[in-house]
């Protein structure tokens, strides 16, 4: 997710993020006595660089909250000029 993210394509991420949801909520059904202590360890790194990547994630999107903010300014202005003309 987070390569898609920095590379802004919007539609994989969206499907990344998706399979990445459906992922996280199937983790409560690990039975975690069943796996070795090595997968019991792998796992855990996984789920770490999952989380560190996700956190870097939500940190870019409020990086750019203030241009996303603009951005739907900008459309709805847009709107209202296009209703103004339309009358």
């Amino acid at each position: 997710m987070l390569l898609t993210a920095k590379a802004e394509d919007w539609d994989n991420m969206l499907v990344h993020a998706q399979l990445f949801a459906e992922l996280s909520s199937n983790l409560p059904m690990i039975e975690w006595g069943a796996l070795t202590s090595l997968e019991q360890q792998q796992l855990a790194a996984i789920l770490q660089v999952c989380n560190s990547e996700v956190q870097e994630i939500e940190q870019m999107a409020v990086n750019q909250r203030g241009e996303l903010a603009t951005l739907l300014q900008n459309m709805h202005n847009t709107g209202k000029l296009q209703r103004a003309y339309d009358v």
